[in-house]
């Protein structure tokens, strides 16, 4: 008992379960405001392989707000959907494995401007993608911001690319333009285009 005590008075963070796979960063912060969590300095959604977890970590700046923070998100909901939370202690383990498309925020930096574009055929390169993104402001060249997704299983499988804008606003107009759309339909299939937060 007293251990999950001392436990609970060092934990920073908050983790979520059951969140809908569609939920952005900001979509957590506004909940996290109508609660009235308190102390937040990061909200992260997690991520296998660049697919969504159905969680988040919510790392508060000092464990003073924790346990009243558990106690607002009680009976909480997200887009409609109940979600479960519980305090976690990162103290002796660490945070969890963060690796490239695994982990908060997927293991990248860039944290909110980076667009995954799937699907492409498993031998496809970056570079037919230059004409359809030269409109756009990248993070860095276009060798640096567009970067091919490892893919497990069958390297007959497709593949995705990861795109790394300038700006949230850019990463967004991206995802919009190019979602579901044949513009490289001699490349690849119905595109699909979407933030990783």
């Amino acid at each position: 008992m007293q251990a999950a005590a001392d436990a609970l008075s060092r934990a920073h963070h908050i983790l979520l379960k059951n969140v809908p796979v569609p939920t952005t960063t900001a979509d957590l912060r506004r909940m996290l405001t109508r609660y009235n969590v308190q102390d937040v300095s990061d909200v992260a959604i997690l991520y296998n392989n660049f697919v969504p977890a159905k969680q988040a970590l919510i790392t508060l700046a000092r464990p003073n707000f924790l346990r009243d923070n558990l106690r607002a998100l009680t009976n909480g909901s997200l887009s409609g959907r109940m979600f479960s939370h519980e305090a976690v202690d990162y103290s002796e383990s660490g945070l969890p494995e963060s690796s490239f498309g695994t982990g908060p925020h997927a293991g990248l930096d860039n944290v909110g401007k980076n667009v995954l574009l799937s699907s492409f055929y498993h031998d496809s390169t970056i570079y037919p993608l230059a004409s359809a993104l030269e409109k756009y402001k990248l993070a860095g060249t276009f060798e640096e911001s567009v970067i091919p997704t490892a893919t497990k299983g069958s390297k007959m499988q497709p593949i995705s690319m990861l795109v790394k804008c300038r700006t949230e606003s850019e990463a967004y107009r991206l995802a919009r333009d190019l979602h579901m759309t044949r513009s490289l339909h001699t490349w690849s299939q119905l595109l699909e285009a979407r933030i990783i937060h």
